[in-house]
């Protein structure tokens, strides 16, 4: 009997995602803003960064299915495509809590190409019962949105900078850029690259091999290291993403 205890609560553990921390990282942080200060082909960027990311911060989530609940119905094209992908940002975190938000895009979507990403997250839920379900109107996204326009943050990324009053874009380290990331993502981040260089790999010589990592884009940043990009495939026309970030005080920044 108790061992059946102890498989129970092992599987309970793997099923229900830990909460994370009440900050927010700086990624999350940039997605929150693109969220809550742009239209749909933001709202489309941030849920394609979340996806790729593999972004979990509940905070984050929070925002986006507010967003997915008020703009659900939809039938722009852009504003669609958007929301398939917030639909499947939302399914990859795997947290029950946002079962009813999907469910009721799943029900409710006038398009079909909404319903059925909604219906697909849905189903890579655990069913489990959940104490606080996410409900329309947790996140005030009007607030956020008017502290953007006074040019501050929609959500500090720690509680060390509560109550600072923020002058221009805040930078960060690279310790805040996350595997997957566009160049576009880490530039806003972290600033521009003190220089940049690219080559190809010896992949690109193999006639046979379609995969990824044909070349590589490389932005050395002086005095913190560099951030290697790569695409998915040879013919690949997506963006660099990062796929290696490189710490080192001691970059020259050129190479």
């Amino acid at each position: 009997m108790m061992r059946k205890i102890m498989l129970f609560i092992f599987i309970m553990a793997l099923l229900v995602p830990a909460i994370p921390a009440l900050a927010v990282s700086p990624a999350g942080e940039q997605y929150i803003n693109q969220i809550v200060g742009g239209g749909y082909s933001s709202l489309r960027r941030s849920s394609q960064g979340i996806y790729r990311n593999e972004l979990t911060e509940r905070k984050v989530l929070d925002v986006l299915s507010e967003k997915v609940l008020r703009n659900y119905n939809t039938t722009n094209k852009t504003g669609v495509d958007a929301l398939a992908w917030a639909c499947k940002a939302l399914g990859q975190s795997a947290d029950p809590r946002y079962r009813n938000v999907l469910r009721t895009v799943n029900k409710n979507a006038k398009h079909a190409k909404v319903r059925k990403y909604a219906k697909q997250s849905l189903n890579k839920m655990p069913v489990v019962k959940v104490k606080k379900p996410y409900k329309k109107g947790s996140v005030d996204l009007d607030a956020m949105k008017k502290k953007l326009e006074k040019g501050q943050s929609a959500v500090p990324a720690s509680k060390k900078s509560k109550g600072k009053k923020k002058s221009g874009k805040k930078k960060y380290s690279l310790s805040a850029i996350q595997k997957g990331m566009s160049i576009q993502e880490v530039s806003s981040l972290v600033g521009e690259p003190t220089s940049t260089t690219a080559h190809i790999t010896g992949k690109s010589f193999n006639p046979f091999y379609y995969g990824g990592d044909h070349a590589r884009v490389i932005h050395f940043y002086k005095g913190q290291g560099r951030v290697l990009y790569s695409k998915g495939s040879k013919y690949s026309s997506r963006a660099w993403r990062v796929f290696e970030v490189q710490i080192d005080l001691g970059e020259p920044g050129y190479p």
